[in-house]
């Protein structure tokens, strides 16, 4: 039986990678779910418009993508709301699912903004940490190896980047298109949308200095 993986992807949309895993993915016939930035998707609606009209889910990353560790509670609220209103604007069907930046949820708070806007909080079971510039060919053999220990597996992926200046650790998202294209070509995996929120896999914080500043 071929391991089933939902491919998710999030701080898009991005003009310099999305639309090259759009066609990726829609040569394969493969559906997958973008958790999207608000402000990116602010500068690059049409490319929201895309993702929906090629039959992708669409779910909620955030409006600035700030950890939640660093927010007051009404912050929190205001940036869910902010992000999935754009969403709605955009064409995008009612959310169901919301992964916060970093994975960091606030204790209590995230989960009382999710549980009254009906969101599950969305994890993940395998990150080959794109963002750090990895090469392709390494995270390919690091998903293949946690893979084997999985039936089903949730991957975290990047089609934005999250950081700038001396925090940037990649100049692009190539290595996340060629790590896409090889797992598509992989025959012994399955690919279906994520569908559950896997929210024991965030990590719950305390509150700390709200300076809503990147962490």
């Amino acid at each position: 039986m071929p391991h089933t993986v939902a491919l998710t992807f999030d701080d898009g949309p991005n003009p310099a990678a999305t639309p090259s895993l759009l066609e990726l993915l829609g040569r394969r016939g493969v559906a997958a779910t973008f958790f999207v930035w608000g402000e990116q998707a602010h500068e690059h609606p049409d490319l929201v418009r895309e993702v929906l009209e090629r039959g992708h889910r669409v779910q909620p990353h955030c409006w600035s993508h700030v950890s939640h560790w660093t927010l007051q509670p009404a912050a929190i609220r205001a940036d869910i709301d902010a992000v999935t209103a754009l969403l709605e604007a955009l064409g995008a069907p009612a959310p169901t699912l919301w992964r916060p930046p970093y994975g960091h949820t606030l204790a209590g708070a995230t989960r009382e903004a999710a549980a009254e806007r009906g969101l599950a909080l969305a994890g993940w079971t395998i990150n080959p940490h794109d963002y750090e510039g990895h090469d392709a060919t390494s995270m390919y053999r690091g998903v293949s190896a946690a893979l084997a220990g999985e039936e089903h597996s949730v991957l975290l992926l990047h089609d934005g980047h999250r950081e700038s200046g001396p925090l940037k650790r990649r100049a692009d998202a190539t290595n996340t298109v060629e790590l896409v294209s090889m797992l598509l070509e992989d025959d012994g995996l399955a690919f279906t949308p994520m569908s559950t929120g896997l929210e024991q896999c965030l990590t719950e914080g305390p509150p700390e200095r709200s300076s809503g500043t990147h962490r």
